[in-house]
């Protein structure tokens, strides 16, 4: 927690002892620590070693960036150091009021300088200091004050800084209010569900009062008006943050506040006076008793309940325990490792939207209330435990980007604007064009409508028509914010269907325009090598007779036909298939928007004309079913049905498209970096970047194989080399 130790008194007084004793070595900057990791001991005219303060300029800008940075977590600190300089104090001072900590200094001053001198003479040669500066010391002491603002304590009265255990039971009712977010009409609805706020009933709101709602000013005004009350404790959210930056005129990285929230007070015009102040009321976490139970109350949740709540860090209670997505085993933690009459209360997190009962003392109060969801509260009083729901019906939905809703133009504007699109290339064969992105739009992640809908597009640019097109760019899970995991719970509309992704390039097969023959490409040309090895593919999967009817079927229908080619004699990627092989991803039409065929009608034409469809891994019902699976298929070990693949693409009910890559295929994808750097060079610049055994023993491999002179003779793909590597070839 935000609390900060300054240890007054001379060398040899015995702080250093004193820290050891009462258990905060962990928590503590020691300035002689420090002095030491900057130069060794060095020796004094009279033959012994001493800790040099040479470099003491070094040694406190170091000791107060560190300082620093544990105060941007709100880690309790405690500082081991002489303090006698009122100049030295006033510094920690003024950076408590930054970061909101409380500061005490210990004082160790009242012990007499001569059994000061005593127990100096009996450390160890290297931490004893002469007589003189000991004496130095305390006439600092007698003469440089502890500043206004820092209580003193004695060493024996460290207990009476620590966050202690404080009894509610002579409330009516305690009621404990989950995420606001900006929505002030669900709030005031619980409200005066409830009565309004009443003297003999206590009133917790755990965070996260701003942000994604509309209503963001009015929430404000509302605790502006409540926080001096002595019944109600406003907690500290992630999303605070972000109002204290804007309350001191600061900018913060939070897109949504800067460009959503903000206007929205500045519009109510808030003083920001009033928001410091009210900034300056959050508390960091609640622990109570009510009758015979416990309850912790934070904004995020911890994995247990510590002896001492003062050693968690503040980050901790405000971001949560774990990863983002680790709710549910924090919550399962805190279950086992404490007794059971201890009860835990948090919001902030709650990815696999689970009820407001986690466990059976475990409540989560995060209820999407900003996306129209639930403002969850929890209230605690003489008949037990009550969870109770309000719906909110002012809000906006998030908003999604470029996928969110395709512009349909016709083909004469989409060529257009394609070509002046500098991120966009186009290709002309004839009266054909293909349009793709280019490898900078990808590099510098310049993705709008153009460059999206540029990806296997060929047009006719004489009769204005789409001749063949593949997918519009989509995206995999978390590299764009609407694709985002904890985004994916709002943007997905279930049930949704899973889709095994083979590990190949892609093909196009339409019917040319101006040919009597089919129309075959790769993403790019029609002319390629990759383009050549789909037609051979195509001519020996399926027969001559066939193909002619694949041709006119195309061509009544208007139709492209999207491959997934699995080339292992001429292009293997990173999966090893025991064969080549063609799928039939998707039957797409021939239009600028995106119209493809159902799944089971595509099934039935690969049936037809015998090519191999796509394979449906699942169908998936609904978001807490989604989470379960995805966590099970990014294990280690994953495998589909007893293989290993590239990972899925998944399909929602309003066609929305993202895709996963498993961990196999991410690692080796990242290895054959490694075997084309390594067999040319014979090394690899980063070799942090190797960071599991098998990539160290792979890299090895690599390395002697070169050092053999056996680089020429290897096989250029991964799947070959990594088959040797396991064969110990």
């Amino acid at each position: 927690m935000r609390i900060l130790l300054l240890l007054r008194g001379s060398a040899g007084c015995g702080k250093t002892t004193w820290i050891a004793q009462n258990g905060l070595k962990p928590y503590t900057l020691s300035a002689d620590d420090i002095r030491l990791l900057c130069q060794s001991p060095v020796l004094q005219v009279d033959g012994t070693e001493n800790i040099s303060q040479s470099n003491d300029k070094a040694v406190w800008k170091i000791l107060f960036s560190i300082l620093e940075i544990r105060m941007q977590r709100g880690d309790f600190t405690v500082i081991d150091a002489t303090n006698s300089k009122t100049s030295e104090m006033t510094r920690y001072r003024e950076m408590c009021s930054t970061y909101r900590y409380r500061i005490y200094c210990v004082d160790f001053t009242d012990i007499p300088i001569e059994e000061v001198k005593r127990r100096n003479a009996g450390r160890e040669p290297l931490k004893q200091v002469s007589e003189e500066i000991i004496e130095r010391m305390y006439s600092r002491f007698a003469t440089q004050k502890v500043p206004s603002g820092i209580k003193v304590i004695r060493p024996d009265e460290l207990d009476t800084i620590w966050l202690k255990l404080f009894d509610l039971s002579h409330y009516k009712r305690i009621h404990h209010i989950g995420d606001i977010h900006g929505c002030n009409t669900a709030l005031q609805k619980y409200l005066e569900d409830n009565g309004g706020i009443k003297e003999d009933e206590m009133y917790i709101f755990v965070g996260d009062y701003i942000d994604r709602g509309v209503e963001n000013a009015e929430v404000l005004q509302f605790l502006l008006s409540v926080m001096n009350r002595k019944n109600v404790l406003l907690l500290e959210g992630n999303h605070e943050r972000w109002l204290w930056l804007w309350a001191n005129d600061c900018q913060g990285r939070s897109m949504e506040f800067e460009t959503v929230t903000r206007g929205a007070l500045e519009r109510a015009r808030l003083s920001k006076k009033d928001v410091r102040q009210l900034y300056r009321k959050f508390g960091q976490c609640a622990y109570y008793r009510y009758g015979e139970n416990i309850y912790l109350v934070t904004h995020a949740g911890l994995s247990t309940l510590p002896e001492n709540l003062s050693f968690v860090t503040t980050e901790q209670m405000i971001k949560g325990v774990g990863d983002y997505n680790d709710f549910e085993k924090v919550a399962d933690a805190f279950y086992d490792t404490t007794p059971g009459n201890c009860y835990q209360i948090h919001g902030h997190r709650n990815t696999k939207q689970l009820p407001v009962m986690v466990n059976d003392r475990v409540f989560n109060l995060e209820g999407q209330v900003e996306y129209g969801g639930c403002l969850r509260c929890v209230q605690v009083d003489g008949e037990g435990i009550h969870t109770v729901e309000v719906r909110n019906d002012v809000y906006r939905l998030p908003e999604f980007g470029i996928q969110q809703e395709e512009q349909v133009s016709s083909v004469e504007e989409t060529v257009a604007a394609l070509r002046q699109n500098r991120y966009v290339l186009e290709k002309k064969f004839g009266n054909l064009s293909s349009f793709n992105y280019s490898d900078q739009a990808f590099y510098d992640r310049a993705w709008d409508e153009q460059t999206v809908r540029a990806r296997g597009l060929y047009i006719d640019t004489v009769n204005w028509k789409v001749a063949a097109r593949a997918y519009n760019k989509f995206f995999n899970i978390n590299e764009r914010a609407e694709t985002r995991f904890d985004m994916l719970q709002h943007r997905l509309r279930f049930p949704v269907n899973v889709y095994v992704k083979e590990n190949g390039f892609l093909g196009i097969v339409s019917c040319h325009p101006y040919e009597d023959d089919l129309l075959i490409a790769s993403k790019s040309t029609i002319d390629g090598q990759f383009a050549g090895w789909l037609k051979e593919m195509l001519h020996s999967t399926v027969s001559a007779e066939k193909l002619e009817e694949m041709k006119r079927y195309l061509k009544e229908q208007d139709v492209s036909f999207v491959f997934e080619c699995v080339d292992m004699e001429h292009d293997p990627h990173i999966i090893e298939y025991p064969e080549s092989s063609l799928y039939l991803l998707d039957i797409i039409e021939n239009r600028m928007e995106f119209t493809r065929y159902e799944y089971e009608a595509m099934c039935h034409i690969a049936d037809r004309f015998g090519l191999r469809p796509k394979e449906k891994a699942c169908e998936i019902a609904g978001w807490p079913e989604f989470f379960d699976w995805y966590g099970e298929v990014l294990e280690e070990d994953y495998e589909y049905k007893g293989r290993k693949i590239e990972g899925f693409v998944i399909e929602d009910s309003a066609g929305f498209m993202t895709k996963l890559k498993l961990r196999y295929y991410q690692f080796w994808k990242f290895m054959r970096g490694v075997a084309r750097e390594t067999l040319r060079r014979g090394y690899i610049r980063r070799t942090s970047a190797l960071a599991t055994p098998e990539a160290n023993e792979f890299y090895a491999w690599l390395k002697t194989k070169r050092e053999q002179g056996d680089a020429e003779s290897l096989p250029k793909d991964i799947c070959s080399l990594r088959r040797m590597f396991y064969n110990g070839q």
